[in-house]
């Protein structure tokens, strides 16, 4: 969804110079009306009601992983929402304060940036002030002229409400990095490089299901980037399986993938297709493999004893 574009109406939760504002310029949006609505929720409920309208939704992070009550809300609550882009928001988070001084006693930011910022705020002892986002926050500091306080935010956001910074290392990750999915009514055409989104249902919920459902994506050879389980609320083991694949829906091979499923007797929900994000992906905090990876050659001697 990259490119120049026409003006269009997009909406997000948040106000206006949050992430959810900031990014709609990396889907190649320039020239765009924002409407900033109070909740995900509404912004699903108005995309799905409203055709021609646009949306963005947060869909994961570095550090929360999926944002599974998003997720959730796009294959149970609406059949007339589609994912029809992604882009990842990365950014760094910077102190500011108004006069670019360390001698500050209360970091301001959102509750996020905060959780992320804990160990540099215990360090420096610092009490801590909620806001609603980082351009909030921002305001804030920039607004009351108290140079006791310290606001936390990417770059561009403090220097925008005309802050000085004065600790450029204050997060546990060297960048916050959030995936974001653009949300319309339509799908867009194939682009020649897609990633197609399925909520699939298995017909059975037993030892094997998702072999089997895995066993249809490695015949008809398409590659499989991400699963996600969901099990379903007043249903007993029974879940629904969130999958991310390379490919457009409406090309081979994904659309005999899709045959392929629903003659098998699997549910299956379209919940997007979209051209397939190239710059900086969504990590882990960690750069290290997990503590406790055993080498085969260790399995092996241990059961040998």
């Amino acid at each position: 969804m990259a490119g120049n574009r026409e003006r269009s109406m997009i909406c997000f939760a948040g106000p206006i110079g949050s992430s959810d504002h900031r990014v709609i310029e990396l889907f190649g949006f320039k020239d765009f009306d924002p409407l900033p609505m109070p909740s995900v929720e509404e912004v699903i409920f108005t995309v799905s009601t409203t055709p021609g309208l646009l949306g963005v939704l947060p869909i994961e992070n570095s550090t929360e992983g999926e944002l599974t009550l998003t997720l959730d809300r796009l294959i149970f609550d609406v059949d007339d929402a589609f994912i029809v882009g992604e882009a990842v928001l990365a950014e760094e988070i910077w102190g500011f304060s108004i006069n670019g001084e360390a001698s500050v006693h209360t970091a301001i930011s959102h509750s996020m940036i905060l959780d992320l910022c804990a160990d540099f705020i215990r360090h420096r002892g610092l009490n801590v002030r909620h806001a609603v986002s980082t351009k909030a926050a921002c305001d804030e500091v920039a607004g009351t002229r108290d140079p006791g306080l310290m606001a936390l935010a990417p770059p561009s956001v403090g220097s925008q409400a005309g802050l000085n910074p004065i600790e450029t290392q204050v997060a546990q990750v060297s960048e916050l990095r959030t995936r974001y999915a653009l949300i319309a009514n339509n799908l867009p055409a194939p682009s020649g490089s897609d990633r197609t989104m399925l909520a699939i249902v298995p017909r059975y919920d037993a030892v094997g299901a998702l072999s089997e459902i895995a066993g249809q994506f490695k015949s008809h050879d398409v590659n499989m980037t991400s699963i996600l389980s969901r099990p379903l609320a007043g249903e007993r083991d029974v879940h629904c399986f969130v999958v991310v694949a390379d490919g457009h829906a409406h090309t081979e091979p994904v659309r005999s993938l899709l045959r392929s499923l629903l003659r098998a007797g699997h549910q299956v929900k379209l919940m997007g297709c979209y051209p397939r994000w190239t710059a900086k992906e969504v990590v882990t905090p960690s750069t290290q493999l997990p503590r406790g990876v055993l080498a085969y050659e260790e399995i092996s001697d241990s059961a040998q004893q």
